[in-house]
């Protein structure tokens, strides 16, 4: 059984990461060799420059936590968040991974428990946690421990048994919740629908009340008492900031106090912890996952409908070709759960954030901290500079616009590529629909942005005339790299979005394009430059960005479109 699992794992690993695949394509047929070491080295590279601002905000952090005797807080701020945003995305990511892989039909008819299946997509989720976590967590890790006094030996070897375990705890939550919940769906008719709409709850319950815990601030006339307990002893603000997540706080004792007893103790009930969750796991996987993924082959019953008197004349509507594309592409994503969690999990995030800011906003405090800024001068050109960033921001973290083509697959590109349509137009097709699901993905956040900020109707629609300027940009750029190396080859849905190197492209270039441009708006008000002028600059520049993308478009969209191979 041990040497069985271990095989299913590595094959799991293999179509993972399409090890073997590669290793063919790249290294026995020397076929465009170039774009892997091209790739790789691009990995390599973005990876080094996230992991080197990662690791000078560690620094620049545990600078400032050394102040108040608070070094430990570096640590546990990095794995909060960490696990945070694992518990998040996990939610999508087990979904995708346990109900909706192209492997299960092969897998449920082996001589193999429930269990053992769930153990190696486990691993394979785990190993896709890793990479993420050699960025984040890692230069976090190198940081605190080149300024804290520890051990080298001690301090390495609990950093590493850390790092391995870190995503044990939130997975194995996520992975819990996504069996309940695929269980109970497996009830229903409508699957498909209260899959998304379950997935959703969950990333909300789970987004609201974390961020409302942690960013709670102590109750009027508690102050005193609160930095009286934040200064009495050194990393105090280790237990208050990590009380609602214990293992957090033995996370970072582990860390910090390693090759002592109090380090020793704090990893083991981590480490304890953390299989007593995955344990957990198991047994109601055991129990439930199968019966969730075989409702879900199951073939909706039909209904029959009887008409009475005359019947009803079918209507047809005629429209464009550009408009028929976009309704497609929406249809196909809207209809497919494991797109649409992954797609508009950031679409959720920041709505939630932003109603838990103003839910904090009724502490007189920080409601005289936000009058203060509501009051700085060029606050309303901010503002709308800031609505169009979020525009942006969501398109660059939604990876829609990125993997259109990806999306379709080898089993449902032929169709697209048989239909008497131009390569240009089906770019322009893919591109509107993804604009289109991102303005309404977007309105959310923008209501409650909306009320929250007070800006005027004037610079609120300037700031939604910008931020879908610049969302269309870039995804007109978006389609077009995508077009030119889509990702065909995947095994389940979720690789389309989540695996695709080209949506770790768009959410790079998202990030400089916006640091870029929020230096040029810096300068500008530095040099006395009005608000006014500010969003003229910042206009004319998406104005050029999108025109040129256009002009690519038109150049080379039918060339890339033959060149997409079946």
């Amino acid at each position: 059984m041990k040497h069985r699992l271990i095989s299913l794992i590595w094959v799991q690993l293999n179509m993972n990461f399409a090890i073997s695949h590669s290793r063919y394509y790249y290294l026995e047929k020397r076929q465009r060799l170039w774009e892997g070491v091209l790739i790789v080295v691009s990995v390599i590279m973005t990876a080094a420059v996230l992991a080197f601002g990662v690791y000078k905000l560690a620094d620049a952090f545990y600078s400032q936590a050394s102040l108040l005797h608070q070094e430990a807080l570096t640590l546990t701020t990095g794995i909060l968040a960490a696990q945070f945003l694992m518990l998040i995305l996990g939610i999508a990511l087990v979904i995708a991974v346990f109900y909706f892989s192209d492997d299960l039909p092969c897998l449920i008819p082996l001589p193999l428990r429930p269990w053992e299946v769930l153990a190696s997509k486990f691993a394979v989720i785990l190993s896709n946690e890793y990479l993420g976590l050699l960025v984040f967590i890692v230069p976090i890790f190198v940081a605190y421990g080149r300024r804290a006094n520890v051990g080298i030996i001690s301090y390495t070897l609990s950093a590493i048994t850390i790092f391995l375990t870190l995503p044990v705890i939130p997975i194995a939550i996520a992975s819990i919740l996504a069996v309940i919940l695929m269980r109970i769906v497996g009830f229903t008719k409508r699957k498909d629908m209260l899959t998304i709409i379950g997935g959703f709850l969950l990333v909300a319950l789970i987004i609201g009340v974390q961020f409302y815990v942690q960013t709670r601030l102590p109750a009027r006339g508690e102050e005193q008492e609160f930095m009286m307990q934040l200064l009495s002893q050194a990393n105090s603000l280790v237990a208050i900031l990590g009380r609602q997540f214990p293992p957090s706080i033995w996370a970072t004792w582990a860390i910090s106090e390693a090759g002592t007893s109090r380090g020793l103790l704090s990893l083991g009930l981590f480490l304890g912890v953390s299989a007593l969750a995955f344990g957990l796991f198991l047994a109601l996987g055991n129990r439930f996952f199968y019966q969730g993924v075989l409702s879900g082959f199951e073939a909706p019953t039909a209904r029959r409908r009887t008409f009475r008197g005359k019947p009803e004349r079918i209507r047809f509507s005629e429209r464009t070709p550009l408009l028929s594309l976009a309704v497609a592409e929406m249809k196909l994503f809207s209809r497919t759960p494991v797109f649409v969690l992954n797609g508009f999990i950031g679409f959720l995030m920041f709505p939630i954030m932003f109603v838990v800011l103003l839910l904090l906003g009724n502490d007189p405090e920080i409601s005289g901290l936000w009058s203060s800024l509501v009051n700085v001068p060029e606050f309303h050109s901010i503002g709308t500079l800031l609505v169009g960033a979020y525009f942006f921001l969501l398109t660059a973290f939604s990876g829609i616009p990125f993997s259109p083509f990806s999306r379709e697959g080898k089993a449902n590109i032929w169709f697209l590529r048989s239909q008497p349509i131009s390569g240009q137009a089906a770019a322009m097709g893919k591109a509107l629909a993804s604009e289109i699901m991102i303005v309404v993905g977007a309105i959310p956040g923008l209501a409650v942005l909306q009320y929250t900020a007070r800006l005027p109707v004037v610079s609120l629609i300037i700031g939604v005339s910008l931020g879908i300027a610049a969302s269309y940009a870039l995804c007109i750029w978006g389609v077009l790299l995508d077009m030119a190396r889509p990702m065909l080859d995947w095994t389940d849905q979720q690789k389309a979005i989540k695996s695709n190197l080209n949506t770790v492209i768009g959410i790079t270039t998202g990030i400089v394009v916006l640091f870029l441009m929020g230096y040029l708006v810096n300068l500008l008000f530095k040099r006395g430059c009005s608000g006014l002028v500010a969003q003229v600059v910042s206009g004319t520049v998406i104005a050029v960005v999108l025109g040129s993308g256009l002009r690519v478009l038109q150049l080379f969209g039918d060339r890339l479109w033959s060149s997409i191979e079946l």
